[in-house]
């Protein structure tokens, strides 16, 4: 499975351009309705949409790819995790059970 990766210079995008942020200062968001979201980018190939990038301040990113076995991945800075998300009890229900296990009072039902 090929590791998801950041929007080319050709790829369409909604993302729009956010200021620069000084330590201790909350960056600026795309829309007064998601304060936490600095970027949305949505990444389009031949076939349509191939994947969504979502960078939440400052360090935070999610990217949900398609295709014949889609992906999340979630990451911090440098590290994180790519789970397969095709399969009922596959590797993102894995990942969610033991989330919700572990952090019960993070649970959303």
């Amino acid at each position: 499975m090929k590791k998801p990766t950041k929007p080319t210079k050709s790829a369409r995008s909604t993302r729009r351009p956010i200021a620069p942020v000084s330590p201790g200062q909350h960056a600026p968001s795309a829309s007064s309705t998601a304060p936490g979201i600095l970027s949305a980018d949505i990444v389009k190939g031949k076939g349509g949409v191939e994947a969504v990038v979502v960078r939440l301040a400052p360090h935070y990113l999610i990217v949900i790819t398609g295709g014949a076995k889609p992906t999340v991945s979630m990451a911090c800075t440098h590290h994180g995790f790519v789970a397969e998300a095709f399969e009922l009890n596959g590797q993102l229900e894995q990942v969610i059970n033991h989330v919700r296990k572990r952090f019960p009072e993070l649970r959303v039902d």
